[in-house]
Parts: structure tokens; C-alpha cells; sequence
């Protein structure tokens, strides 16, 4: 190599080395937001990470996070953290059960930053229904049971799923759809009054389900019946 050709590769090095120094000192800062869980069942509180930073560059500015429920066109404020939080880099905020009643997307902004949407699933909680172990045959069956968050009154978001326990295996029946008779603050009760489980002496289990537009699929524990 050369005199020549050896400082021309000497201020070239120099040269790249001053780009990389410019380009650390004067990086752009950013904002990313993730969520611990990315599914939940209700009544759950969740947890979202914001880093307010690309890193040694932190946001000097306030951070808004929002939210924004499916079926919805516009952001609400969920929190506001002020700059000298923001400032430390990373930092998580928790999002309470009243806010998770159905699938909701978030997103940080600050002054000319926006982070991408997370989109965290929520699953409705689902009591076993509820009926007498053993009942006679032909006798009138209540079946009830809960559902969180709560639903209109006369509305039908669960299905019963019924099977008959037949030669060493469980045979599906058929499936129930009650109604919602009740609610509370946070939940509804549903009730049915049917014969059909009752026609047939032997023994019967029950699963409950929901799933629709607004929450993930979710399901109950089994509960059985013996008809005599």
C-alpha cells in the first residue's frame, strides 16, 4: 500500500467515524408501546410498556396514552405522563379492568411521535351453569349462571352446549341459547327453563360458551346432571 493510498484510507475511517458520531448525537427519539399480556379475561387489569426512546435519546416531551375500543373511531385518554417520567426511558401503565370490557387497541403520542397500535383481546368470564345434580325424569330443569362483563337484559350471549353420556362416550345433544334475566354492576345472570335434558334418563354434561365481534372465544368448566 502506498503513502498515498494509506492517508486516502485514513481520512476516509476518520470520516465515517465523525458520520457515526453525528448520526448518535443528533438520533431521532421514539416511542414504542407493547402489553404484557395480549390476552385477557375479564375482569383482568393489564399492563403497558412504553419506551419513551431510541436509546440514549429520550423524549423530553409529555407522553399521552390512549385507547380506543373496537367499534370505535375515536382515541380517549387513558394517561397522561409527564416529561420527567417520560424522560427515564421506560415506563409502564396500567390499564384497569373498566377499560378491558371488550377488544381495545392502544397507542402512545408525544410531540410529533406516535407509537404503533397494540391491541390487546379480551375474554368474557363465564360462570359453569348451574343446575340440580340429580333431578326425575320429566321434571321442568332451571339452568342459570353469569357472565362477566355484563350484557342487556334479553339479550343471548351464551350458548349451552348439552351431551349425553352413551356407550362409553360423551354424544352431543344439542345446544341452549337462554337469556340474560339480570344484571349487576359488572355482570349479568342468564336462565332457562327447559324439559328437553329431562325426557331421557341418564347422566348429562353442560359447557357454557361466548364469543362475538367484541371479545375473544371463551369457555366455562363442565357441570353435569343426573336424570333418574
Amino acid at each position: 500500500m502506498t503513502r498515498r493510498t494509506s492517508l486516502l484510507v485514513g481520512a476516509a475511517l476518520i470520516v465515517a467515524m465523525m458520520l457515526t458520531v453525528a448520526t448518535s448525537a443528533f438520533a431521532t427519539p421514539a416511542l414504542s408501546l407493547s402489553a404484557k399480556r395480549a390476552s385477557v379475561t375479564y375482569p383482568q387489569p393489564d399492563w403497558l410498556i412504553v419506551r419513551a426512546g431510541d436509546g440514549d435519546v429520550a423524549v423530553p416531551t409529555t407522553v399521552t396514552v390512549q385507547y380506543r375500543p373496537i367499534g370505535t373511531d375515536t382515541w380517549a385518554t387513558l394517561r397522561i405522563v409527564p416529561a420527567s417520567r417520560a424522560a427515564e426511558g421506560t415506563f409502564t401503565v396500567t390499564v384497569p379492568p373498566y377499560r378491558l370490557k371488550m377488544i381495545t387497541g392502544f397507542r402512545a403520542i408525544a410531540e410529533g411521535l406516535e407509537s404503533d397500535v397494540v391491541t390487546v383481546s379480551v375474554k368474557a368470564r363465564l360462570s359453569a351453569a348451574s343446575a340440580p345434580a340429580k333431578v326425575r325424569e320429566g321434571r321442568k330443569l332451571t339452568i342459570h349462571g353469569k357472565i362477566w362483563p355484563r350484557h342487556a337484559v334479553g339479550s343471548k350471549p351464551v350458548t349451552v352446549r348439552v351431551w349425553k353420556w352413551e356407550d362409553g362416550a360423551w354424544a352431543e345433544k344439542g345446544s341452549l341459547h337462554p337469556a340474560i334475566v339480570s344484571k349487576q354492576a359488572y355482570s349479568s345472570k342468564w336462565q332457562i327453563k327447559i324439559k328437553a335434558i329431562t325426557a331421557e334418563k341418564g347422566t348429562y354434561r353442560l359447557r357454557v360458551y361466548h364469543e362475538d365481534t367484541r371479545h375473544e372465544a371463551s369457555m366455562s368448566k363442565y357441570s353435569y346432571i343426573r336424570v333418574r
